[in-house]
């Protein structure tokens, strides 16, 4: 039986049942051709722009095979693992050849568009050994004439001649024997060097004669013997190996011819992808970088020496280069989240960081890809990205922002920020503080629902919403009002636009307590009011008591000369001139008690004397002393029907009485009827003294009891006094355990009323005996 045989290396028959190889390049998803080999154009004949077309790939491929191709394209592509595939593709002439295609990645792309190469073999039918046997073994002596004729000459059965030169003539590549002596036994014909006029296999032997005979020799003796030489601008790979008979002697030695000329063209392509593919990874700003599983680098890129200046050698030799130059605050987690999506085969992005050789501490953003075989992984791929000073720019930002949030919460005023959309964008704890708003309803961060729950609190809720159409028509203008709460509460209401840059994005509100403010200025100015009031008073007072003072002076010092000049000429004193003088040392005497009491009131030291004192008593003998010296004016008593007997000072309750009394007189200038009442009323006596005089304007009622005070209506130069009369009433009544008030209409009078705590069961110290 003859055959071919060859090296254990490689046990298939070479040059009959393997194809010359033929190559493309491509890329992208769905799959498009970049590049395609002569060789392949030739096979197939599609013109070769006709193969860099989108789409062409659904054109070459048999409609059965085109999914399982792609999904190939795909996975290699995506993983850079390799594939080998069969499929069938139309030629040009629209018939089907069975093609062989070796998919390797020149740069994998985690989408699935990554650039590969293919490495594409005709698969042609395998030829029979035993139809060799039969057609070499009968025929031997009969092929020894190559000189005459570079053919074959076959005799015998003209099928089997027929079917070996088919066979022969059907290898994609040129096909020759050669005998013992070295001589060609046969030669395909049509497999000429390209362009030459000449058999390729004259034009190799012709090219290298010494390599010729050295390689057949080799075949003949039985090894592979390879060998390349160049004819005619191509260069061509020879593989010879021995042709066995029947009886396993070796007969002839068969070789076969590959076109690798294009193998250069593809090298040259390869070169400059591979460098287009080395610059753009030396100018992507990032560490471009491929490990095992162990995190051992195996490539890093150019930038890896620029960001952590450790030299490229020392990434690649040492073997734990990454563990130990980590932050030591990351050398822990860092490492095991890796591994843990590594083991997992799945991508992974993640912050860390490492020490440089400068000892500065550099941030990276790693974006690793895990390349499996299998469901295990094999290697990682990933770019390490600087982003140091990203993250100083985020911790600025959190910086910066944990302080606005603390300014914000520590600032005395309610703060909400809305949107454009009435969406509560951002709020402080005093916001929620004054107007009490529930966490959940600040969870909704619906302005209109915090507002109605705002509006709920105020006096006038309608106030809130004043300002609303001022500022949705001018949205730029700034606002401030003040809300009256009805606990009491004032808050001040204070609003602006937020804007980013040159455009309104929202509003900030701000609401501040004013109410002690507010209620400090109201005391303020009631202070300046009664001080203003009291320095009124006071001028008030000094005019009055100059007045009040020096009119008893006048008519007494008159009243005095009278008498002097009367004494000097030894006429006779009339009575009347002392009584009358007497008369305003008693007033001028009243004048001074009057301010003598007061500043006892005002030193706490007026002292009251306590006694029985039947007020029933007390008032007839008031009245008894006033009725002559008034009479211009009728005074009534309407006397209780029992004594009313209170404890205090007879003498103090008189001169209350009297002061009533006289201001009644002195405020009733036309005359007129001064009635003066006492009666009980149940554990106290009230005592009303009424006239029908100009009255007290309803203003002043509650100012004609402190000191100095006059009514408007009574001026000076009509009604005498100081003004300290009721201020001393008062403070009397007071420290009895009474009170006083009046009432009064202007033009219509007034009643004075005061009223004092009986003491039941006592009699009057002063009464006289029964």
């Amino acid at each position: 039986m003859v055959h071919t045989q060859w090296s254990e290396e490689r046990p298939e028959v070479a040059g009959l049942a393997s194809p010359s190889p033929m190559l493309w390049v491509g890329g992208g998803f769905p799959p498009r051709f970049r590049w395609v080999s002569p060789s392949l154009v030739q096979s197939l004949g599609h013109a070769p722009e006709a193969w860099k077309t989108r789409g062409f790939v659904h054109r070459l491929v048999h409609p059965e095979d085109l999914d399982r191709v792609q999904e190939a394209w795909r996975t290699v592509a995506r993983t850079g693992e390799h594939r080998t595939l069969e499929f069938r593709a139309a030629s040009a002439e629209g018939r089907f050849v069975r093609l062989a295609v070796e998919l390797n990645a020149i740069e994998p792309s985690p989408d699935g568009a990554g650039e590969l190469i293919g490495t594409v073999r005709v698969l042609s039918p395998a030829l029979q050994t035993e139809h060799l046997q039969r057609t070499v073994g009968s025929e031997e002596d009969q092929v020894r004439n190559p000189m005459s004729c570079l053919c074959l000459e076959l005799t015998g059965p003209t099928s089997t001649q027929a079917d070996l030169r088919d066979t022969l003539d059907g290898l994609p590549g040129p096909t020759w024997m050669v005998g013992g002596d070295l001589s060609i036994l046969w030669c395909s014909p049509a497999k000429q060097a390209h362009g030459a006029e000449t058999l390729l296999c004259v034009a190799a032997r012709a090219s290298d004669p010494q390599a010729w005979a050295s390689a057949h020799r080799r075949a003949l003796t039985g090894e592979t013997v390879g060998f390349d030489f160049a004819t005619c601008g191509r260069t061509y790979r020879c593989q010879i190996g021995p042709v066995r008979g029947a009886d396993g002697a070796i007969v002839a030695a068969l070789g076969v011819a590959t076109d690798v000329s294009d193998l250069d063209e593809v090298a040259q392509e390869l070169t400059r992808t591979q460098r287009q593919h080395e610059d753009l990874i030396d100018t992507i700003d990032g560490i471009v970088w491929e490990s095992d599983a162990r995190f051992r680098f195996m490539f890093v890129s150019k930038q890896a020496e620029r960001l952590l200046g450790y030299p490229l050698q020392q990434w690649t030799q040492e073997p734990d280069f990454w563990l130990k130059h980590l932050h030591p605050e990351d050398r822990d987690w860092a490492p095991t989240f890796c591994m843990k999506a590594t083991r997992e085969c799945r991508p992974h992005e993640f912050d860390y960081r490492m020490i440089a050789a400068d000892g500065s501490i550099v941030w990276l953003r790693d974006i690793v890809t895990v390349v499996s075989e299998g469901g295990r992984p094999s290697k990682l791929r990933g770019i390490m990205v600087d982003i140091t000073e990203q993250h100083r720019a985020q911790e600025h930002l959190e910086h910066t922002v944990s302080l606005l949030r603390a300014t914000l919460d520590s600032t005395a005023d309610g703060v909400m920020v809305v949107d454009q959309g009435r969406r509560i964008t951002a709020f402080n704890g005093r916001f929620q503080e004054l107007w009490d708003v529930p966490e959940e309803l600040l969870a909704l961060r619906d302005a209109e629902k915090v507002g109605e729950h705002v509006r709920s609190q105020l006096k006038y809720p309608e106030q809130a919403l004043t300002r609303r159409p001022e500022l949705l028509a001018d949205s730029g203008k700034e606002s401030i009002d003040t809300l009256e709460l009805r606990d009491g509460r004032i808050l001040e209401r204070y609003s602006r636009p937020q804007r980013l840059g040159d455009t309104i994005v929202g509003r900030v509100w701000s609401y501040r307590d004013v109410t002690a403010e507010r209620r400090a200025q109201a005391e303020r100015e009631r202070l300046l009011r009664e001080a203003q009031e009291a320095i009124r008073v006071r001028d008030d007072f000094l005019s009055i008591a100059s007045h009040e003072l020096k009119t008893p002076l006048t008519p007494l010092k008159l009243h005095l000369q009278m008498l002097k000049k009367r004494m000097a000429s030894g006429q006779p004193i009339p009575a009347q001139y002392a009584e009358k003088a007497l008369a305003q040392v008693v007033r001028l005497s009243g004048l001074i008690n009057d301010l003598l009491d007061t500043s006892r009131i005002q030193a706490g030291r007026l002292e009251l004397k306590h006694e029985p004192v039947s007020l029933r008593e007390l008032t007839q003998e008031v009245m008894a002393d006033l009725r002559p010296v008034s009479p211009h004016h009728t005074l009534e008593y309407e006397e209780p029907g029992e004594a009313l007997v209170i404890q205090g000072d007879r003498g103090r309750l008189a001169q209350v009485l009297v002061n009533l009394l006289e201001n009644a007189l002195k405020y009733s200038p036309t005359g007129g009827s001064i009635r003066v009442s006492v009666e009980r009323d149940e554990a106290q006596v009230i005592v009303s003294v009424s006239d029908a005089g100009i009255g007290i304007p309803p203003d002043q009622k509650s100012l004609l009891f402190e000191r100095f005070f006059r009514a408007r209506n009574a001026p000076i130069s009509g009604f005498g006094g100081l003004g300290l009369g009721l201020y001393i009433c008062r403070d009397i009544v007071e420290r009895h355990g009474g009170r006083i008030w009046v009432e009064s209409e202007v033009g219509h009078g007034s009643t004075f009323r005061f009223t004092l705590p009986v003491v039941d069961g006592v009699a009057d110290a002063h009464a006289p005996p029964a």
